[in-house]
């Protein structure tokens, strides 16, 4: 543990210090190991996290099951979103998922479930999976061909 150096949020005094330690993460029936880091207090004992290392914590534990499931990773989810020009909205309303459901899975604050990385995949694969999901969901076909600045990330990808 390093020096106290921060002021506890709990007894108020400059008593706490950053801690990094591995902790099971549950996330619905799920779970994976992975370094935590919060804050602990000498003086009153009290351990706390800021929002931003509970966010952490959690995309760490999201991306370990996503490795361990073998799921699409946010890079690879938002490259199939842009090779038909969807925005995430649209994507959402093709897989007629909640709204910032894409949102989350791009960011890496959720996984998808098995059941949507395979829809995904079956996307990337076939431009007329994007057809039939459009047609199921009511919408407007998306683009099948690749959009202009599709084409030029591809060229410049290669």
């Amino acid at each position: 543990m390093s020096e106290p150096n921060y002021e506890c949020a709990v007894c108020g005094e400059l008593s706490a210090s950053l801690v990094r330690e591995e902790k099971a993460i549950s996330i619905g029936r799920r779970s994976a190991v992975v370094e935590d880091e919060h804050l602990r207090c000498e003086g009153c004992g009290s351990e706390y996290a800021t929002p931003e290392q509970m966010q952490q914590t959690q995309q760490r534990a999201v991306a370990a099951i996503r490795a361990e499931e073998r799921l699409l990773t946010p890079e690879e989810i938002l490259r199939i979103r842009r090779k038909y020009g969807l925005s995430q909205a649209q994507l959402e309303a093709l897989l007629r998922t909640g709204p910032k459901t894409v949102v989350r899975w791009e960011r890496g604050t959720v996984f998808q479930s098995a059941a949507a990385d395979t829809l995904l995949r079956l996307l990337d694969r076939d431009p007329n999976v994007a057809r039939t999901l459009a047609q199921i969901a009511e919408l407007p076909a998306p683009e099948l061909e690749p959009s202009p600045a599709e084409l030029i990330r591809q060229e410049r990808d290669r």
